[in-house]
């Protein structure tokens, strides 16, 4: 049998209606102004879901907003992968809710990832080798946060990052992908998933944690009396871990795959603040053309950067067919992950 390509036919995204601007984190703390949060952050403001809001509530508008740009997407899904790390409970999955909320058949199947800030790589990842190995010709990589419930308490440095969101991404066995746009209305295959590449240092898990959560959280010496989901993150060290490591992972990336710098078109990197990302571009020599960013009126979104990022630049027009497109994630963990997409007609 031969093995399938997975390709990406539809990408949609959801941003809850609240916000959480520089103004409003400055009358919380008054240590900073708006501007110079902006300067430090690339981050003005940030979308917040509500109390009655969660992160299937999030996943389904996603999801519908992707079924809303073709119909058609929402036959014949074999698999729902929802990448989050603020799942609605421990137990039962978020996913399965998602599914039965959306209206599809028992016979699809749907899992969590508990992955972070390299979710969305590793989301492809799977979907991948499910659709490449025969074992599925269409799937729903959906990723959800509401991280914002883990920074409410959380240090100034801190609050300023996070936002909630949304994404919903379809991939396809080109083959079927190709039938579908012959039998009916065109539809477009926005790319090709080719090389990827996943790295773990767990050596790196005090980091970058919420340690009020799940089992050791509840029980263990992590407890707070306050039961309340709180994140903790050294900065210092989680950027001193991306330069060190990611930098040279995507040179290596790049060579395995005989690319050089100037021969990806669109660099996707994890959105996680403006001060990473420039540091990162300029060690790597990328060109302010080539870099995506989607960052400023919607924050550090975890796992839904990467497809966030990626679908304002294919609705923008930005990426144009036989484009070359580098996403990177990379955070928590430590985890990180590249892959290669080329975008086709």
């Amino acid at each position: 049998m031969v093995a399938e390509s997975a390709v990406i036919t539809g990408v949609a995204s959801y941003l809850p209606d609240g916000q959480l601007t520089n103004d409003m984190i400055v009358e919380h703390f008054g240590d900073w102004t708006a501007e110079k949060i902006e300067t430090k952050t690339g981050i003005r403001s940030r979308h917040m879901a509500d109390e009655a809001e969660f992160t299937s509530d999030m996943a389904v508008s996603a999801a519908e907003a992707l079924f809303a740009q073709d119909p058609r997407h929402r036959e014949d899904i074999d698999l729902v992968v929802l990448t989050t790390v603020t799942p609605d409970y421990i137990v039962p999955i978020t996913a399965g809710m998602v599914q039965d909320r959306l209206g599809l058949p028992t016979s699809t199947g749907a899992f969590d990832v508990t992955l972070g800030c390299s979710g969305y790589v590793y989301g492809l990842s799977i979907a991948t080798a499910f659709i490449e190995s025969g074992r599925a010709r269409k799937v729903m990589l959906v990723t959800s946060d509401r991280f914002t419930i883990c920074t409410e308490k959380a240090p100034q440095q801190v609050r300023t990052i996070f936002g909630d969101g949304a994404t919903a991404t379809l991939l396809e066995a080109e083959s079927l992908a190709k039938q579908t746009a012959a039998e009916g209305p065109p539809r477009r295959i926005f790319g090709r998933v080719g090389g990827i590449e996943l790295g773990t240092d767990g050596s790196g898990a005090p980091r970058l944690m919420v340690p009020t959560s799940a089992s050791k959280g509840w029980v263990g010496a992590e407890t707070s009396e306050s039961g309340w989901p709180e994140v903790y993150m050294e900065g210092s060290e989680v950027f001193d871990f991306t330069l060190r490591t990611i930098a040279p992972r995507i040179r290596s990336f790049l060579s395995n795959h005989d690319l050089g710098v100037e021969d990806v078109d669109h660099y996707i990197f994890h959105q996680a603040n403006m001060f990473m990302l420039e540091h990162m571009r300029r060690r790597l020599k990328i060109q302010p053309e080539q870099f995506v960013v989607r960052m400023e009126d919607v924050g550090n979104t975890i796992s839904t950067s990467i497809p966030l990022a990626l679908d304002t630049a294919i609705s923008k027009g930005e990426v144009k067919p036989g484009a070359r497109i580098l996403c990177v994630g990379f955070g928590t963990g430590y985890s990180w992950g590249s892959v290669l997409l080329e975008a086709v007609d």
